[in-house]
């Protein structure tokens, strides 16, 4: 609202200035038109092109012809006074302010110094001796009234040029030259959706632009995201407004009118089509492949921080399906993000209110078929959202940070189910995941150390799970805290082995004790010669490197087969049991 009443202000004082510099301008031009009407006898029609030529030059636009109006006028006003000579009263009333109007014409130029110049020299001619002094007090003062005003009209001009400057270079982003965020946000300020005009907001990212700046360098990068935003500017139309709003993402405002969206379909279509485009960058190739959402207006009601929001998902998704999806805002992914925005909310409550609780899968000896641990699993019943799913609501607590205290709360339930099972004299390892975003910011071994010591479990029967995410973030940290659970005796389990490329090299240096082979690898195992393979692979060397290795997701009877002829250690699933209640769990162990 303040940036709305400055710019209504700006606008308001610039049509001040340039009425008032009019009503100055045709003042000085009648003054000076009625003199010469009036004090010349001979054809004194003939000066009404004065006023007309002056009035030429200040209304029209183009220069040429505001030039030769200009010199006409002069040519009426001086050749006049050759020809009949006026009085030196009436040049001193009424011709002193035509160099202001010159100024007006022409302003920072040496136009009005010249014309107030000719004027002293056009009346000095046919002077009188006895008016010599009244003449020179008159020149001097034309003079210094010229040159002043002159020389302020420069200044001015010159500050309010670089002041143009300025502003344009703060409305630009340095890299592409394209409109920067702060010019977007000035643009979309007034827009509004109504029955016949309609505004799309078109965001696109670049793919992998962080990889071409970390492999290559910044040069590449910026290189290829000019290369980039030119691509872009050019399927989308000199009509269609681009803009930079930092980093790897640009915006472009599409105009649909009465309900039309032809010419936006025909865009997406072209942005589809030229995806995976290839860009010569320093004489090598590089493909030009991004993400994009998009949102309009009228879904959003007119609110810009709606629309905004609404893009950002729609971009964010596409990110995550990847391919070039270019991803509308529509209603099932506001519904998506209604209910995301809802778990989020709730999410905060969920331990307070006893709404999370933790399930068991055993895990089973292949050979004896005996329990010897059991992986803990979160689960979320709300009572307005029902079941939630982990996948729901685990990625919304990592992003929002909520999964630490959460993190905290299962490892601390997990270390006291398995205490109170030791109690009863079954000794069961108990293995939890731990989050990348736990590892990052959350001081895990303090805390696991003062879990075990409070109640009072051997550290052996606490296993910790790990993705092939986590390491890969934040790794040496990842080390050093395995490194110290290792040692004080907490196991430590890669799950989901062989998902990630860098397994092998993260199993090489990590202290790693028990390899998870992923369900992937179990469901073809059998049917598929290529998956047996990898299955006996992995497990031949887990076995020698010295790891204990599960298999996940084992459903099947021949799965289970394969697994025992491969000489696999451990293997979870439905084969054996879902993930149940402790209590369901301890009937397992009685059995």
């Amino acid at each position: 609202m303040q940036k709305r009443k400055e710019s209504v202000l700006q606008v308001g004082n610039s049509q001040t200035m340039l009425y008032a510099l009019t009503g100055v301008y045709l003042a000085s031009v009648y003054l000076i038109s009625y003199t010469l009407i009036t004090e010349h006898h001979i054809v004194s029609w003939f000066y009404l092109l004065f006023p007309i030529a002056m009035l030429v030059a200040y209304f029209v636009q183009h220069f040429r012809i505001k030039l030769a109006a200009s010199i006409i006028s002069l040519v009426v006003l001086f050749g006049g006074g050759i020809i009949e000579p006026l009085e030196l009263d009436a040049i001193e009333e009424a011709f002193i302010v035509l160099p202001l109007c010159y100024i007006i014409l022409f302003p920072g130029s040496l136009w009005p110094i010249a014309v107030g110049a000719a004027l002293i020299l056009s009346y000095l001619i046919n002077l009188p001796a006895e008016e010599f002094d009244e003449f020179i007090e008159d020149a001097i003062e034309v003079a210094f009234i010229t040159v002043f005003a002159t020389i302020m009209t420069y200044f001015q001009q010159k500050s309010e040029k670089q002041s143009n400057l300025y502003k344009e270079a703060s409305l630009t982003d340095y890299l592409t030259k394209l409109p920067n965020r702060k010019a977007f946000f000035n643009a979309v300020h007034e827009l509004k959706a109504c029955d016949t005009v309609d505004y799309a907001a078109l965001q696109i990212g670049l793919d992998n632009l962080k990889k071409v700046n970390d492999d290559l360098g910044y040069g590449y990068g910026d290189a290829l995201l000019l290369g980039f935003s030119r691509q872009m500017k050019r399927l989308l139309g000199e009509s269609n407004q681009l803009y930079r709003l930092g980093g790897d993402d640009l915006i472009a405002l599409i105009k649909c009118t009465d309900g039309n969206q032809n010419e936006l379909n025909e865009l997406i279509e072209g942005l589809r089509v030229n995806y995976d485009s290839v860009c010569q960058i320093h004489n090598t190739s590089h493909r030009l492949r991004y993400y994009a959402g998009i949102a309009m207006l009228s879904d959003a009601q007119n609110n810009i921080k709606v629309w905004g929001k609404n893009v950002d998902v729609a971009l964010a998704k596409s990110k995550r399906k990847g391919d070039g999806v270019i991803q509308w805002y529509d209603d099932e992914l506001m519904n998506e993000t209604i209910r995301e925005h809802q778990i989020e909310i709730e999410l905060k409550g969920a331990i307070d209110n006893e709404q999370m609780f933790l399930v068991y899968q055993p895990k089973v000896d292949v050979k004896s078929q005996e329990i010897i641990g059991a992986e803990a699993l979160l689960r979320w019943e709300h009572p307005d959202l029902g079941f939630v799913p982990p996948c729901d609501f685990i990625g919304v607590a990592e992003k929002t940070a909520q999964i630490i205290p959460i993190g905290r709360w299962v490892i601390e339930q997990a270390i006291k189910q398995s205490s109170e099972w030791r109690k009863q004299g079954y000794e069961i390892c108990i293995s939890v995941n731990v989050s990348s975003v736990q590892f990052a910011h959350d001081d895990i071994y303090p805390y696991i150390s003062e879990m075990l010591k409070r109640h009072q479990l051997p550290s052996k029967l606490l296993q910790i799970e790990i993705t092939e995410t986590a390491m890969m973030d934040k790794y040496s940290h990842v080390a050093d805290t395995c490194q110290l659970l290792q040692d004080a005796g907490v196991s430590i389990a890669i799950d989901d082995f062989g998902v990630e490329y860098s397994s092998l090299n993260y199993l090489k240096q990590l202290p790693i004790d028990t390899v998870k082979i992923d369900k992937s690898f179990i469901d073809d195992c059998v049917e598929d010669i290529t998956g047996h393979m990898i299955v006996r692979t992995i497990i031949q060397m887990a076995h020698n490197l010295g790891k204990t290795v599960i298999a996940e997701g084992v459903e099947h009877t021949d799965q289970l087969e394969l697994l025992n002829r491969e000489n696999c250690h451990q293997f979870q699933g439905y084969l054996f049991s879902k993930p149940i209640l402790p209590s369901e769990f301890m009937q397992l162990l009685k059995q």
